[in-house]
């Protein structure tokens, strides 16, 4: 067990070394060209029970800066009055789109488009899952680009104009954008402003996602070995989706659609890419209790196990050697694999005295020194990339994610452990996770006001 230990001790800080290096050596900060022409572009929105956060997701839509779109919210069958709150701020009509009839899904009940903005398509259809929706909206889109956006998801002004920019270049087929937590924002004269407040969850998530996007995607990305493109806010050429015969219907659909994509890359030979966008930003309400992260975190970790179980005979045969390493080392060795180890080796220190103790305490230490230095280069990348913090929110940043790595994310390792046993519950349904809708970063939309 020990032999076992040390070998993923020495992976693992193979791999925290990519990720310390990488970010700092690799990031550059792209300068928005306002001169390119705009691709067609269409933002998918599946909603099932989202009558609290619709709202403010168009909020930020109609914002945006950005002439060649159209938005699909696609309504799954939701038990609420999502559809009536989407008429109330539309005014939605019949219209009369057709289907491209290249995707599977559930039956259709009806097509509608807003008389306020009519640029705005809602399909009304059964209730399918998340996946289902998303291939409908495929199927029924009019753009060369589709958009994956949750809907309490909100997008920055300028996001589709950078999305637009990096599909300029003829090499990227797919790309993800930065998540930011929303309740740590506030839209002030016009500008969002970004504070690190909130409860110790928000605080920790807002770290967690600022580490996440700032080191982890940037080196995925570098190595063209992204292993997930996030559901919050994911683009990809509308043809490549079809190709790969859309989502899967799964608990986890974007780390699906992420992996078939790099498959459908290898087989045909492809030399793409799907890189991370660290300048098209959206914003997304983080679960605000442990009840509502615990069930987030659990379909998380569900989903990776299923495409775990799914992908992982055909690894060395089917998929490039940087997406082996990221999704199989990185993310099981050292994610899930290691959760069951650690507490393995904590056990036999404890009950039986085996275990070098003092070999485990530096391993510790090592682990917080990295933690900081990594955390350290997030806040710096996180400046660096046009995030409004003030200099006393970065300190205090800092020093919570010390904090934070002896509570929070030790909630993580339960979770990796507790998730891989409930994946067998086989339960793929939405996994709801309670929404307020009280946080927005822009106030555009209102019942019965509108332009033209």
């Amino acid at each position: 067990m020990s032999y076992l230990f040390y070998v993923t001790a020495a992976v693992f800080l193979i791999f925290q070394a990519l990720y310390t290096i990488i970010p700092l050596v690799c990031s550059k900060v792209k300068g928005l060209n306002p001169e390119l022409v705009e691709k067609s572009i269409a933002v998918l929105v599946p909603a099932y029970n989202e009558e609290l956060t619709i709202k403010n997701c168009l909020d930020a839509m109609a914002g945006l800066n950005y002439s060649n779109h159209e938005i699909i919210i696609i309504n799954d069958g939701s038990k609420d009055e999502t559809l009536s709150r989407l008429d109330e701020l539309l005014q939605l009509e019949p219209d009369c789109r057709a289907p491209g009839n290249q995707l599977a899904y559930k039956p259709i009940i009806g097509v509608y488009r807003s008389v306020y903005y009519p640029h705005i398509l809602v399909i009304d259809k059964q209730n399918g899952g998340k996946a289902d929706s998303l291939n409908a909206g495929i199927d029924y889109a009019a753009s060369e680009i589709v958009i994956t956006l949750d809907a309490d998801s909100m997008l920055e002004t300028d996001a589709l104009k950078y999305v637009n920019q990096y599909f300029y270049n003829s090499d990227i087929i797919a790309l993800g954008g930065t998540v930011k937590i929303v309740q740590g924002a506030e839209k002030r004269d016009g500008a969002i402003v970004e504070k690190f407040r909130g409860s110790g969850l928000i605080k920790s998530q807002i770290i967690n996602y600022t580490h996440g996007f700032y080191v982890r995607k940037l080196t995925q990305s570098f190595f063209n070995s992204i292993v997930v493109i996030s559901g919050a806010f994911g683009a990809f050429y509308k043809d490549v989706l079809v190709q790969v015969n859309g989502f899967r219907s799964t608990v986890g659909e974007d780390i699906d659609i992420t992996l078939k994509i790099h498959e459908y890359l290898k087989a045909n030979s492809l030399r793409k890419k799907l890189v991370y966008a660290p300048e098209a930003v959206c914003y997304t309400e983080c679960p605000e209790n442990l009840p509502n992260f615990y069930k987030q975190r659990i379909r998380w970790q569900k989903a990776f196990i299923d495409c775990i179980l799914i992908y992982w005979s055909r690894l060395s045969s089917r998929f490039r050697v940087g997406v082996n390493l990221f999704f199989a080392i990185d993310g099981f060795l050292l994610g899930t694999f290691s959760a069951f180890m650690l507490l393995v080796y904590i056990m036999q220190m404890i009950f039986f005295a085996d275990g070098n103790l003092i070999h485990a305490l530096t391993f510790f230490l090592i682990t917080v020194a990295i933690n900081a230095l990594q955390i350290a280069i997030s806040l710096v990348l996180c400046k660096k990339y046009g995030s409004s913090y003030k200099i006393q929110d970065y300190i205090r940043m800092f020093l919570f994610s010390q904090l934070d790595l002896l509570t929070y994310r030790n909630l993580l390792f339960y979770i990796n452990i507790v998730g891989t046993f409930k994946y067998f519950d086989n339960d793929e349904g939405w996994g709801f996770v309670e929404r307020k809708g009280v946080a927005a970063i822009s106030q555009n939309i209102a019942s019965g006001s509108h332009s033209g």
